[in-house]
C-alpha cells in the first residue's frame, strides 16, 4: 500500500545523516562506569604511537646471533671486529652528517616538494604534511638578521646556545628583553656554561667517545653573560638564584656557589631541592679532609630540614657520590650506610646510581673484600623492572660485573646480575657501546675463570661475535680455558676468530694459542689433529702475508715477528704426518727456511723437537727438510745437532749408528763426493 509513496531526496539524505550520527554516538565510550542497560565496558586505556610495535616485539625473544640493527643484515656486511664495528657505525653517521650539512648550507633547495600537486601553494618550509622539524633547514642568525622575541624563544626551546646569544645581542641585550624570557635565557646559559652543547642527533659519536672522562675542574665562566644578566635582574627572583647556584656548582665554582646560597638564605629567598643537591655534589672542592667534608654534608642536610625542603632520589645520589669521591675507609663507609638507612626511613629507596656509588665506596680494587653486592642484587631481584632516573644509572651494571669478576670472583653472583639485566626492558641500562663492551669483558672473564667448562662454552657461543668481540686480554683467558678443557677443535677455530677479530697480528696472542695447541694435541682425535695442523700452517702463511705487506707499504711501526719457539711449534705440529705428499710438509720447509734466514726472534726453546722432525723427514723420504733442520741446529750451536746428524744420516744411508759415527769421524774427507747433497749437508753439520 506504500508502493506509491515518494520520499523526497532531502529526507533521504537526512535519514542517512541520522544513521551516521547514531553509529558515531554508539562508538563513544560511556562517561560513567555503568550504562543504562547494565553493560560496563572497561575504562579507556591511553595508548602511545609505538605501543603496538612494543607488544609485537615482546612476543619475539632476543636473538644473540643477529647483528645490531644499525648494521646491514648481510653476511658480507656484518662487522666482526671492534674496529670494523666502530668504522661502519661512524661511516653511516658521517653520511647522515653530510646530508644535514647540505640541508643547512643549501636550505633553498628544500623549500618545496616535487610531488606536490600544481594547485598547491608552495611556501617555504610549510608545505610538508606532516611537517618534520628535523628535516627542515635550521634558521640562520647573523648580525644582519631581523629578529624578535619569538626567535629567542625558538633558540632557547631547541637549546641553540650560540644562536640564542646572537639573537639576544640583536634584541639589544639585557635591557630589551622581558624578565620572563630573560630568566629562561639565564637558565640555558647556566646549564651549558655558555658553551654550545654536543648535538644529541649524532648518537654514534657520543657512544664511541663516552670513554673520555669528564674534566673535574672549575670551568665556570666568571664575568660572563650569565653573570651580567643576573646582575641586571631587579628584583632577583628565587628561580634566578637557583639557576646561578646550580650552574656554578655544576661547573665546580664551589666557593662562590656556597656564598650565593648563603646570601639567598639570609635574604629569605627559598632555594629548591635541586640547588641543595648541586651544593652537596661539590663539597669536595670546598673542604679539605674527611672530617670537615662530612660536617659540611651534615650541615647542608640540616639546612634543607630547616628550610622545609624534602630530599629526593637525587639527594641520596648526591650524598653517596660525594662520599665515594672522597676516598675509602670505615668512616666514609659507615657514613654512607647511615645515609642510606635514614633515607629509607623517609621512604626514599636507593636507585641504580646510588648502588653504583656504594660499590665504588666499598669494593675498592686493592681493598679488603666486602660483599655488599649480594644485598643489592637481592633488592633488585624483587623489582619487576628498573627505570633510569639519572645518567649515572648506566654505570651500575658494568661496575657490578667488574666487582663479580675482580673483587668477589663469584660466577653465581655474575649470573644473577646478568639475569637482572636481561629481564624485561632492563637491557637499555647497560649504557652505550663502550660500557656494553666493558660489561661483557668482565662477564666473559669471570665465566672463563670460575664457571663450569660446558657453561662457559655455551656463553661464548651466545655472545661471540655479534654481541661481543673479545679484547686481546679476554681472548687469552678464553684460550687458557679451552686449553684446560682440552678442546682442540675449539682451539683450531680460535685461530680463525683471531684473524676475523683483527688480533692475528698480535704475536703474544698467537704464540699463546700455539702453546695451547701443542699441549692439547696428543689427546685429540685424528680429525681434530688435522684441523690443528691446518690452523698452524695457516698461521705461518698469515705471518708471511703480513711481512710482505709490511715490505710493500710504508709502515711506521713494524709488525713484531713470531719467536723461534713459536715457529718451532708450527714445525712440530705440521710434521705430525707420515704422508710424504701432505701439503703441511711445505709449511715445515718454509718454517725451517725462515729460521735459517733469522726471520724469527731468538732460538727455539725445544731443539729436540727439531731433531725429531729431521728424523721423521728422513724416514719418509724428505732428505732436504731433514738436512735443513739439522743444519739449523748446528748453526745455533745446539748439542742435539751431533746426535741428530748421526741418526738422520744413518736413516739416509740405511746404515747403523756406529758405522755412521765411524764414517763421520775417520773418513769425513772421502765422503765429500760420494754422498747426496742433503746427506752431505748433514755430514757437514756434524762437524
Amino acid at each position: 500500500m506504500y508502493s506509491n509513496v515518494v520520499v523526497p531526496r532531502q529526507w533521504t539524505r537526512f535519514a542517512c545523516l541520522c544513521r551516521s550520527l547514531t553509529t558515531i554516538e554508539g562508538q563513544k565510550l560511556p562517561q560513567t562506569s555503568k550504562s543504562s542497560d547494565g553493560i560496563s565496558p572497561p575504562p579507556r586505556i591511553p595508548r602511545g604511537p609505538t605501543d603496538i610495535l612494543q607488544a609485537l616485539a615482546a612476543t619475539v625473544g632476543n636473538d644473540p646471533t643477529a647483528a645490531h640493527y644499525k648494521y646491514h643484515d648481510d653476511p658480507y656486511l656484518i662487522p666482526l671486529s671492534n674496529f670494523r664495528k666502530r668504522a661502519y657505525a661512524l661511516s653511516a653517521e658521517a653520511g647522515r652528517k653530510a646530508a644535514a650539512w647540505i640541508r643547512d648550507e643549501h636550505a633553498e633547495l628544500f623549500t618545496t616538494r616535487v610531488f606536490d600537486p600544481p594547485t598547491k601553494i608552495k611556501t617555504p618550509y610549510s608545505n610538508a604534511d606532516p611537517k618534520i622539524e628535523a628535516f627542515s633547514p635550521k634558521p640562520i642568525y647573523n648580525d644582519e638578521s631581523k629578529v624578535t622575541e619569538d626567535d629567542l624563544k625558538y633558540t632557547i626551546k631547541n637549546a641553540l646556545l650560540e644562536d640564542s646569544m646572537t639573537v639576544f645581542k640583536l634584541l639589544g641585550g639585557v635591557g630589551s628583553v622581558n624578565e620572563e624570557l630573560k630568566l629562561q635565557f639565564l637558565q640555558l646559559l647556566c646549564f651549558y656554561n655558555e658553551k654550545e652543547p654536543d648535538s644529541l642527533e649524532w648518537l654514534e659519536e657520543r657512544w664511541f667517545s663516552a670513554n673520555m672522562r669528564e674534566r673535574q675542574a672549575a670551568t665556570w665562566r666568571l664575568g660572563g653573560l650569565a653573570d651580567q644578566i643576573f646582575e641586571s635582574m631587579d628584583p632577583k627572583t628565587p628561580e634566578a638564584y637557583c639557576a646561578m647556584i646550580q650552574g656554578m656548582a655544576k661547573y665546580y665554582q664551589a666557593e662562590r656557589a656556597h656564598n650565593m646560597a648563603q646570601e639567598a638564605i639570609s635574604k629569605g629567598i627559598p632555594l629548591s631541592t635541586s640547588v641543595y643537591n648541586a651544593l652537596i655534589g661539590c663539597i669536595g672542592f670546598l673542604k679539605e679532609g674527611t672530617a670537615l667534608r662530612i660536617e659540611a654534608l651534615k650541615s647542608l642536610l640540616g639546612q634543607m630540614n630547616d628550610q622545609g625542603m624534602s630530599p629526593n632520589d637525587e639527594t641520596l645520589s648526591a650524598c653517596l657520590r660525594s662520599l665515594s669521591a672522597w676516598g675509602g675507609g670505615k668512616v666514609l663507609q659507615q657514613m654512607a650506610l647511615q645515609v642510606v638507612a635514614e633515607f629509607k626511613q623517609i621512604g626514599i629507596q636507593p636507585g641504580l646510581a646510588a648502588y653504583y656509588y656504594l660499590l665504588c665506596l666499598f669494593c675498592k680494587e686493592r681493598g679488603p673484600r666486602f660483599d655488599i653486592l649480594s644485598t643489592i642484587i637481592t633488592e633488585l631481584e624483587k623489582q619487576e623492572s628498573l627505570n633510569a632516573k639519572e645518567p649515572a644509572d648506566t654505570n651500575f651494571f658494568i661496575t657490578a660485573m667488574g666487582v663479580c669478576s675482580d673483587h668477589l670472583q663469584d660466577i653465581n653472583m655474575a649470573e644473577r646480575l646478568h639475569a637482572i639485566l636481561m629481564k624485561g626492558d632492563n637491557y637499555k641500562l647497560v649504557g652505550d657501546a663502550y660500557k656494553e663492551s666493558i660489561y661483557y669483558r668482565h662477564y666473559v672473564t669471570v665465566a672463563c675463570r670460575h664457571a663450569p667448562f660446558e657453561k662457559t662454552l655455551e656463553l661464548l657461543d651466545t655472545l661471540i661475535p655479534n654481541v661481543y668481540v673479545p679484547e686481546p686480554t679476554v681472548m687469552e683467558e678464553i684460550i687458557k680455558t679451552l686449553e684446560v678443557g682440552g678442546a682442540g677443535d675449539r682451539l683450531a677455530q680460535t685461530w680463525s676468530q683471531l684473524v676475523v677479530f683483527g688480533h692475528g697480528k698480535r704475536v703474544k696472542l698467537v704464540e699463546r694459542l700455539l702453546e695451547a695447541m701443542i699441549n692439547t694435541y696428543s689427546g685429540q682425535e685424528p680429525e681434530v689433529q688435522s684441523k690443528i695442523r691446518a690452523a698452524a700452517a695457516d698461521m705461518l702463511n698469515f705471518g708471511q702475508a703480513v711481512s710482505e705487506e709490511q715490505e710493500t707499504k710504508d709502515v711506521r711501526t713494524p709488525v713484531q715477528k713470531l719467536s723461534a719457539t713459536a715457529v718451532c711449534s708450527i714445525i712440530e705440529l705440521c710434521s705430525d704426518t707420515t704422508d710424504k705428499a701432505d701439503p703441511n710438509w711445505k709449511s715445515v720447509d718454509e718454517a725451517l727456511r725462515r729460521l735459517r734466514r733469522e726471520e724469527a726472534a731468538g732460538v727455539p726453546a725445544r731443539p729436540q723437537a727439531l731433531a725429531e722432525v729431521a728424523q721423521k723427514a728422513a724416514t719418509i723420504g724428505l732428505p732436504g727438510i731433514a738436512a735443513t733442520a739439522v743444519t739449523y741446529l748446528a748453526e745455533c750451536g745446539f748439542e742435539e745437532a751431533m746426535s741428530a746428524s748421526v741418526q738422520v744420516l744413518g736413516t739416509m744411508l740405511n746404515r747403523p749408528v756406529q758405522e755412521v759415527e765411524t764414517l763421520l769421524t775417520e773418513q769425513h774427507s772421502s765422503l765429500a763426493g760420494s754422498l747426496h747433497p742433503a746427506a752431505q749437508a748433514v755430514a757437514e753439520a756434524y762437524n
